[in-house]
């Protein structure tokens, strides 16, 4: 299956969020909103877009819950790998996966 993958940069963000990217399976199904994120250590890493659910952890904080994500260690290496290769290229990035 040919996935493609393109990534784009956000420009002044008041948030951790660098950017945001769009991955179509097979020219037939789309996951947007895929966050690039800078963490409190610095890099950065990929989110999958996520909701809040209406309970909390053990500090108090919400939990987010993935609306959309990889099944596999390796699809999700692939993918991830892929998505930040966009992100710092700023270009679209296609790759096939069996």
């Amino acid at each position: 299956m040919k996935v493609n993958v393109k990534a784009n940069q956000l420009e002044a963000t008041t948030n951790n969020v660098k950017g945001l990217c769009t991955v179509t399976f097979g020219d037939s199904f789309a996951v947007r909103n895929i966050s690039i994120v800078e963490s409190k250590k610095g890099g950065n890493f990929v989110s999958m877009p996520s909701f809040k659910t209406k309970t909390v952890d053990d500090e108090g904080n919400p939990i987010f819950k993935d609306i959309a994500f990889p099944i596999t260690k390796e699809f999700r290496e692939e993918l991830y790998s892929k998505i930040m290769e966009s992100f710092e290229s700023k270009e679209p990035v296609e790759f096939e996966w069996e």
